[in-house]
């Protein structure tokens, strides 16, 4: 592979600190509920917002993320076991960022949340907005210190789909978001909702792609787990399942057919299986008229189009394979940097693998990224 291509991480992350909700980006009212960072013990620290833990590890409801990285200047116990430093972690330090993309060729990095990966963060619509606004005016103003390398995503509160409108155009024509990140249901709403209809028509007229993230979204699915390892291998990759199914096939592309969506972080290995499932049951239901089916066309022609992407890890066995039956131009490659989960060195793991070709790789280190953000 030619040295001169340029890598798009299309899904990278910074873990939140107090910074985050400081003055500058907390509307006013709310700073006496300002999140705070607690230290459980010596090896845990959490957010409290509104007498509420996150992440919460035990109990109904269990989920886990790797925000907050440090409680004042000192690193949590898994902040200190990872290869990145706790600048380039929180962002406190760009250049740190910088630094460990190089390490790792990685050109352009698009910045997602962590905290925001757990729904819902607080019950009052109002604060959860506010902690919204304030997150997209500091994470856009770190990457406008490198906005050839860094880009974000923004996120909005769903719970108020009009404010939630409102600040996607705040994020896009005064902030310059690439994209917005969702996750698999809006609380226990599916995607395919016509309350939300209003938000993918203004990320169509704004042209910002919608990113449907892994996450913690749907209270009712979540509080069926009570550990952390049911909580991450089960809900936490089902809600994007379940988001992937409802915008395929519950109308939402024949109602917004220049909306762009891509499902991140959850690996290829589901998309046979489920893509398989959804066009088996249009097979011997709907086309045989035996069921309802609120789309217009069967669920892989959507896929088919080139407005939908999937996110796919480096390391995966079945990548040759989903290449092959959909497309390698359906696939967005991302680090998860700095995550503890992640795969380090990914790009070079992918260079170095024989049973891909010299464009399919090509197409999924940056060309796909290009047409999914617009650039």
């Amino acid at each position: 592979m030619p040295q001169e291509l340029l890598v798009i991480d299309a899904d990278a992350h910074v873990e939140e600190s107090p910074a985050t909700f400081a003055d500058p980006y907390l509307d006013p009212a709310f700073r006496d509920r300002r999140p705070r960072v607690v230290a459980l013990d010596e090896q845990r620290a959490v957010w409290v917002i509104d007498d509420r833990l996150f992440p919460q590890r035990v109990g109904k409801g269990a989920h886990t993320f790797a925000t907050p990285a440090a409680v004042g200047d000192r690193p949590t116990a898994l902040t200190v076991r990872k290869p990145d430093p706790l600048p380039s972690i929180t962002l406190a330090d760009v250049d740190a960022r910088l630094r460990q993309m190089d390490a790792e060729r990685l050109d352009i990095q698009v910045i997602y949340p962590t905290l925001f990966l757990a729904y819902p963060l607080t019950d009052d619509p109002a604060l959860y907005s506010a902690l919204c606004r304030a997150y997209n005016a500091w994470i856009a103003d770190l990457c406008r210190q490198r906005p050839d390398r860094l880009k974000w995503a923004c996120v909005v509160n769903l719970d108020d789909v009009a404010g939630a409108v409102q600040e996607l155009r705040r994020c896009r024509r005064e902030l310059d978001a690439s994209a917005v990140v969702i996750l698999g249901t809006a609380g226990d709403r599916k995607l395919d909702d016509p309350t939300l209809d209003p938000f993918y028509a203004a990320c169509t007229d704004l042209d910002l792609p919608v990113a449907v993230h892994v996450g913690w979204s749907s209270p009712s699915l979540g509080r069926i787990y009570d550990n952390v390892y049911d909580a991450i291998t089960l809900p936490f990759v089902f809600s994007l399942f379940t988001g992937f199914t409802d915008i395929l096939t519950g109308g939402v592309l024949d109602r917004h057919p220049r909306l762009r969506v891509a499902f991140l972080e959850a690996g290829c290995q589901w998309v046979p299986f489920l893509l398989d499932r959804l066009e088996h049951y249009y097979e011997v239901a709907v086309e045989r008229g035996r069921w309802n089916y609120d789309a217009r066309e069967r669920p892989s022609a959507y896929l088919a189009r080139g407005n939908v992407f999937l996110s796919a890890e480096v390391e995966e066995a079945l990548l040759p394979y989903c290449f092959e039956r959909w497309g390698a131009d359906k696939f967005l490659f991302a680090s998860d940097m700095p995550h503890g989960d992640r795969e380090y060195g990914a790009v070079a793991e992918l260079l170095e693998r024989p049973d891909l070709d010299e464009a399919a790789k090509r197409a999924f280190l940056a060309d796909n990224a290009r047409r999914f953000y617009g650039w």
